[in-house]
């Protein structure tokens, strides 16, 4: 059996809801139509870099990476189907990510096919078809899932990723299994790391207008400096916990730009988490002395406040950081988290975390605690059903979600729901109380009256006192030696 029909005999085992409209070979096919090579040369034609992409209108527009660009006199892109072409101009460069929007000449008003993005983002452990460059992966195709998730400012929700592809795959797609766009990849320049990025990023405010040809960044020193890849190389690193590197690169990038507050900032975060705590606070000095104005400093000394406990603090810099940038919505969640223990204003609270989604979509944190909120305040249900939902699909290891929701399922009586989330949340957190318990409500009232008092049996000796009445009035003609250990 050849590769390619091994991965789309393992797509139709992973990916058995693909709408009946599009096969699993029509989404391969018009993917592939769409994916490219984006190389790069210098004045003496020599080539100073290659890395992948692929179209985003049917005019020419598409994505790629920025550094290939900063030394290079001309580009150029070649479909999978082997027809070359020009990149026109660089519209735009994303400087977190270095992601570049380009423009591919057409040839006699070509049209060409693109990729649509996902309404929704990608699920942890989903699997993904990864469009990686044929050089470094047999058929151009990777199957893999997205193992981890992270949130980091500027990159928002991204997904930690793996693979045997390196640097040349970096900007090509992912794609779910209704063939849409849901992310694009991006790695360490050593192609040890590597984070998949939300296209969400597609659509926020941090893009930075080029729109020059090529062969013009020889002499606009300005916009040749944001195509540096340093900076991005950074937030990567630090996404990835590889603090240490992430230091080396923004000390690099420090040399290059000494006047750029936010690579002290970055690097203040980074040598912290290294515990070089002198460095991390001169960093900051410099951050705040060469901009006051900064909303990410005062973010990050927020996080190490609270990191020792000093609430006001923190609420102190998460207020300075919300006066310099009021749409910042980490900054948003945990202000409004810290106001609700204070004062208890359960209103404000909600209203905050309702913000703080408006500001971030992916930002799991606070449909979590809006969810938490409803949930003790509100008798609405089913908009309490849809926060907790919402935060599964973002970031499924918050603390509890799955026996906040199980408890949801419980009190309408939908017990196999119930005890399915009640088994997940003690499949994460074996000392779940709570989720024992009600297991045990659960299971005995669908008639398992023996998993019950093993259920209350555990909640009992994990401190739940209410679990042994239970145990003494329901468990009587039971033998212990079912439950008991």
């Amino acid at each position: 059996m050849t590769t390619t029909r091994l991965k789309i005999l393992l797509l139709s085992l992973i990916w058995p809801f693909v709408l009946n409209a599009q096969s699993i070979v029509d989404i391969i096919n018009s993917t592939e139509k769409a994916v490219f090579e984006a190389r790069a040369y210098n004045s003496a034609r020599l080539q100073t870099g290659t890395v992948s992409g692929f179209l985003l209108s049917s005019d020419g527009l598409a994505i790629t990476m920025g550094y290939i660009f900063e030394k290079a006199d001309s580009a150029v892109v070649t479909l999978r189907s082997g027809k070359t072409f020009e990149v026109e101009r660089i519209v735009s460069i994303h400087p977190p990510t270095n992601m570049a929007l380009i423009k591919i000449e057409q040839n006699r008003q070509k049209t060409f096919n693109f990729l649509l993005p996902a309404k929704q983002s990608f699920k942890q452990n989903e699997e993904l078809l990864f469009f990686t460059h044929p050089l470094e992966s047999e058929d151009g195709m990777t199957l893999a899932p997205v193992n981890d998730l992270a949130f980091f400012p500027y990159l928002s929700r991204a997904g930690i990723i793996s693979g045997e592809y390196n640097t040349r795959s970096a900007g090509a797609p992912a794609i779910n299994n209704k063939g849409q766009l849901c992310g694009i990849i991006n790695m360490s320049r050593n192609g040890m790391h590597k984070l998949l990025y939300n296209t969400y990023l597609l659509n926020d405010s941090n893009w930075v207008n080029i729109n020059q040809p090529v062969k013009n960044n020889t002499f606009y020193k300005e916009k040749r400096d944001i195509l540096n890849p340093l900076l991005s190389q950074s937030l990567l690193n630090i996404t990835c916990q590889q603090y240490i590197e992430a230091a080396k690169n923004l000390s690099k990038y420090i040399r290059l730009y000494p006047e750029d507050d936010q690579a002290f900032c970055l690097r203040a975060y980074a040598r912290y988490h290294y515990q070089n705590l002198v460095g991390s606070r001169e960093d900051m000095d410099i951050c705040q002395e060469l901009n006051p104005h900064g909303f990410l400093q005062y973010y990050f000394k927020s996080l190490f406040d609270l990191a020792v406990e000093k609430d006001n603090e923190a609420r102190i810099n998460l207020e300075l950081c919300l006066d310099n940038k009021v749409d910042f919505g980490p900054a948003i969640c945990q202000l409004a988290k810290l106001n609700l223990e204070n004062n208890n204003d359960v209103r404000t609270a909600f209203d905050w975390f309702t913000a703080a989604i408006d500001a971030d979509s992916l930002l799991a944190e606070a449909y979590y605690e809006r969810a938490r909120l409803r949930l003790r305040h509100s008798s609405d249900e089913e908009a309490t059903l849809e926060d907790i939902d919402k935060t599964i699909y973002l970031e499924p290891d918050l603390p509890g979600i799955y026996s906040i929701r199980g408890t949801i399922f419980f009190s309408k009586q939908d017990y196999l729901p119930a005890i399915r989330d009640f088994d997940l949340a003690i499949e994460r957190d074996v000392k779940d109380v709570h989720a024992w318990f009600n297991r045990g409500v659960a299971h005995y009232n669908i008639g398992l009256h023996q998993k019950a008092c093993y259920d209350w049996d555990k909640a009992g000796k994990l401190g739940n006192y209410e679990a042994f009445k239970y145990i003494s009035r329901y468990c009587k003609n039971v033998k212990r030696n079912v439950y008991g250990r």
